[in-house]
């Protein structure tokens, strides 16, 4: 059965980066919201705010890859149940099984830090400053998840993580 393996947590976390390691790993999708966003921003016909337009063509294309066998990573911040609801979804309309990991960074002083030095290499992209972070509504969560901390840890060892949790199920 493909899984959809759905990454959430605030930005500068590391949802990326985990995600980027368990897509060259594991061989799923890697569905990156923030590449999606910045090539509907360059179009020049966007609007300032997408609200949740990139999530749903990302649910749509998630599901097409579920259908086909495929895992698919969605590596995005999923901050509300809105959205979150949206990848459950995508899952039950190809069959898959979906499991959730949220990235979290419990040290406020390295989550501020990497955003503060963080860049990125999706042309064009603003990425938001730590006020912005600081203060984004993040809603509670209302489903099973599993949470890897990213606090004072090396990328393999939140990767490694990540991998145990998905295999250990």
């Amino acid at each position: 059965m493909a899984r959809l393996i759905t990454l959430a947590g605030l930005p500068g976390v590391g949802k990326s980066s985990i995600a980027r390691v368990l897509a060259r790993r594991t061989g799923a999708v890697w569905l990156r919201i923030d590449s999606m966003d910045q090539a509907i921003w360059a179009s020049g016909t966007a609007p300032a705010d997408l609200l949740d337009w990139t999530y749903r063509a990302a649910q749509a294309v998630a599901t097409d890859n579920l259908a086909l066998g495929l895992d698919v990573i969605a590596d995005c911040v999923n901050d509300c149940e809105e959205a979150r609801e949206g990848w459950e979804i995508a899952a039950r309309k190809a069959g898959a099984e979906i499991v959730w990991i949220e990235v979290a960074c419990s040290d406020a002083d390295e989550h501020r830090r990497r955003i503060e030095t963080r860049s990125t290499d999706i042309a064009g992209l603003s990425l938001p400053g730590w006020n912005a972070v600081a203060g984004r509504a993040y809603a509670p969560w209302e489903r099973d998840h599993f949470t890897v901390d990213t606090a004072r840890r090396s990328l393999e060892e939140c990767v490694e993580e990540a991998l145990g949790l998905l295999y250990r199920r």
